[in-house]
Parts: structure tokens; sequence; C-alpha cells
């Protein structure tokens, strides 16, 4: 790695943390002002049942909104009730954290999730080097990362989870792979991108993959199970939370730029396209399938700037194939250079809110708003390379033989370990 390479990396991380530090200083909920993590709700939900007290009930929603808002929400006219989001078995992962004073969790839970992040890199390329390392620095310089980790956002943990199926079930550990699959279902919209590539995939060598889709059942359902032990009302409470959430909650990308019927329209036409070029692509390497996923996914379910994190999976994906795809044609390499503006504007503009947050009124709105404007640039500029990719055949020998499989022109990366047969 070249040292100006190493000076601009370290240059952006400073520069990102410093703007994401100021902007959450100066941002205020009701009578809070600042950072208020959100492991909160995790932490005092694990309390709850500990007390044998409903974690989706009035009690536990009032404690979260106090330490959200300083009040309780009606109080400070806040529409966001801030209740409990998570499905039960969400909290199972983190529970132990809930016999410890809130202070000490919360500083816990920064260093975990700190460092599953920083794994996931490597999980994600197969391999640990100076490259590896480069992306993880430039990871941690994200706004999304940051972000998360500053709120000790769920997410991180839950993005992790998802992560060490992937790399488990590559490596031909199926059965833990099961159950770390199944862990990441306590975020719903993060386990549905990672783990749907992983079925088709798994689906395409029934006969040596199908412990996975059993043991993956198998898991979840014994989570389910104890939730219902705990609480057997949760899901009905569960999902009428969900309800309540989308009131409050971001749109999808789609729909916020298309409207609700068209933009639902297209959304369903897109994940029914994605869930068919994932089966045409079933022989395929998994990351591949994954980057597709998520790509289109992030388009079409609600998501909040700490989850763009996700985006990592297809920007590590068109990192290192992006010599391929720009010997494809016209579609691929204007498609590519999109990404490639969007990652450069991507970190810009944390430079450029950093300077902007110290200038007037509207030098600070303007700052607030780059995040949502980059990240929406970049996922857009992502689903379209990632949907290109799905058409694009391996040679001109398996267009003819009408073999749309990439396995060719993407490998598995170093380390990656074959499947073993039963």
């Amino acid at each position: 790695m070249k040292l100006r390479t190493i000076v601009l990396v370290i240059a952006c991380l400073l520069i990102s943390w410093h703007f994401v530090l100021a902007f959450l200083s100066g941002f205020c909920l009701g009578h809070k002002c600042g950072s208020v993590p959100d492991f909160y709700p995790m932490w005092n939900a694990s309390r709850a049942l500990m007390r044998h007290v409903d974690p989706y009930g009035a009690e536990v929603t009032e404690q979260d909104q106090i330490m959200s808002y300083g009040a309780t929400a009606k109080d400070v006219g806040m529409n966001n009730e801030q209740r409990f989001a998570y499905p039960l078995y969400a909290t199972f992962p983190l529970f132990p954290l809930g016999v410890l004073r809130f202070e000490t969790a919360n500083q816990v839970a920064l260093w975990l999730f700190a460092a599953l992040t920083a794994l996931s890199v490597g999980w994600l390329t197969g391999r640990w080097n100076m490259t590896t390392l480069l992306y993880g620095l430039l990871a941690f310089s994200s706004y999304p990362v940051i972000l998360g980790l500053l709120l000790r956002q769920p997410t991180l943990l839950f993005f992790s989870f998802g992560i060490a199926s992937f790399a488990l079930l590559r490596s031909g550990y199926l059965i833990p792979a099961a159950f770390m699959a199944a862990l990441s279902a306590g975020k719903p919209q993060i386990a549905l991108a990672i783990v749907l590539p992983m079925l088709v995939w798994t689906l395409a060598s029934w006969c040596e993959r199908r412990r996975f889709i059993i043991w993956l059942a198998a898991f979840y359902l014994g989570l389910l199970g104890i939730s219902i032990f705990l609480n057997p009302h949760w899901m009905s409470e569960w999902l009428s939370t969900l309800r309540a959430y989308t009131q409050y909650t971001r749109e999808p990308v789609i729909i916020s730029m298309f409207g609700h019927i068209v933009g639902s329209a297209l959304g369903a036409v897109l994940f029914l396209g994605l869930v068919f070029g994932l089966w045409v692509h079933r022989r395929s390497e998994l990351l591949f399938q994954m980057a597709a996923s998520v790509a289109v996914i992030q388009l079409i379910t609600p998501q909040a700037l700490y989850t763009a994190i996700m985006l990592i999976i297809p920007v590590l994906w068109i990192a290192e194939n992006g010599s391929v795809i720009a010997q494809q044609g016209a579609a691929s390499q204007i498609s590519l250079a999109g990404v490639r503006i969007a990652l450069v504007g991507f970190w810009l503009a944390n430079v450029a809110g950093a300077v902007l947050l110290h200038t007037s009124h509207m030098g600070q709105t303007i700052a607030w708003l780059l995040p949502i404007f980059v990240n929406r640039a970049l996922v857009w500029t992502l689903a379209a390379v990632m949907i290109v990719q799905l058409f694009v055949r391996r040679s001109d020998a398996d267009a003819a033989a009408g073999s749309y499989s990439v396995d060719a022109l993407y490998p598995e990366p170093p380390g990656a370990m074959a499947l073993t047969r039963e």
C-alpha cells in the first residue's frame, strides 16, 4: 500500500469521524441533545424479560421514550413512540448485557459492534492482507458505519451475523452457518437481503447443501419457540409495533421517488426480477448473488442511514471485480463509472459536511442533508451495476448455450473452501 494512499485514508477517517460527531452533538430530539444510544431499547427489553415484564408494553415503551426525548413522546409532541421494534428473539444474542448497568453495557456494545464490523470486511473478502485493511479503514470512515457505532445501532450486530453466516456457508460449515443466519433474522430486512441468495445458492446443489436449509429452519423455529415460551403474545405485539413504525420511518427509496402506486409496482417487479435473476445465477459465486440482492433490496425496503452498512457487500464485490466489469459492454462501463463517482462523492460529502457545519444555518442544513443525498446516489448506482451484471453472460460459447453463470469471470476469493459432501 502506497504512503499517499495511507495518508489519504487516515485523513478521510479523521474528517469523517469529526463530521459525524459534530453532527450528533448538535442534533436534538425533545429535551435531549447529542447522541442517544439505539442500543438502549434492546438492553431495556432484556431487562424487562428478566423481570417478567412485557418488552412491548407501555411501561417499557415509556422508559425508552424518556431515554430518547427526556420525556414521554406525548409530552414533547413526537410521532415516534420509540416502541421496541425488534422481534423478541433479537434480544437473545445480547441478553447477557442485560445484567450490567446500562453505561457499562453501552461501552461493551460499542467495542463488540466495532470488532464484528471489522471482522465482517475480512469475512467478505475471504483473506486478511493489506487490501483488506484498506477496505476496513474505508468502511470505518463511511458515514453509515460511524453513525451506527456512535448510536450503538444493533443493525451492525445483525449485519455481522449475516456476514458470518455467509463466510461459514461458503467454507462448508453448513450447520454453524444456519445458526448465524437464524440469529441475523433479529433484523428481518438485513436477513432478507443476505439469506435470500444463500437459500437460492443452497438449492442449486441440494444434495450437498440441504443441511443448511434444514438446520436454518430448525434454529429459527427454536428461536420462535423460546420467544413464545417467554411471551406468548409477542408476535401480535411486534406486528402492531411494525404498523406504527411504518408511520414515522423513512419510505423506501423507490417509493419516495415514484410515489406509492408506481413505486410499489416497480418494487414488486424488481423483487420478482431479483428472485428470477438469482435463480438463473444459482451456480454463480455466492458473493455476487449477495451483492445483487443487497443492491436491489436497498431500493425497495425502508432504510435508515445506518442500514447503508449493507452497501459494503456490493461495493467490495465491485472493487474486487472492477477490471472485469470495465472490459464488458457500454452499459457495464457506464454503470461502473457511476459507482466510482458516487463513491468519491460518498466520502467527499463528509469533508464538505465537516466544513459546512461550522458556517451559517443554511450551511448546517445542507450538511445534514448531504449524507441522505449521497447515500441515495450510491444505492441507485450500485443497483444499476448489479442489475446489468445479472444480464452479463460468461462468454460467447456460454451465451449460445444459454448459460448465465459468472463463475469464470468472478471466482471465489482465495481461502474459500469447497463444500464438503455428506
